[in-house]
């Protein structure tokens, strides 16, 4: 990207998963500087919020089922369960 005059810029059409490097060079009437440090961002964000789960039980066993939420550009590598009794 070139022509810029602003101190910020925002780029669209990225792939969710990809790693995407960046420098700055600035530019006068007598030339261009040297390139600033590299940038490295990784086009992903948290994943969505899985779905609520839906349950079995059998005796003393209870079994939970649910969908994958979307990743949102990086594979979901583990679940949490939180398990709390009741206050009733």
């Amino acid at each position: 990207m070139t022509g810029l005059v602003a101190l910020s810029y925002k780029t669209v059409g990225l792939t969710a998963g990809v790693t995407y490097k960046f420098k700055i060079e600035a530019r006068n009437t007598y030339g261009y500087s040297v390139y600033s440090n590299e940038l490295s961002i990784l086009c992903a964000t948290v994943p969505s919020v899985p779905a609520t789960p839906a349950n079995s039980n059998i005796l003393n066993q209870v079994k939970f089922d649910w969908t994958a939420p979307a990743d949102h550009g990086l594979a979901i590598t583990r679940y949490t369960i939180l398990i709390r009794q009741s206050d009733n």
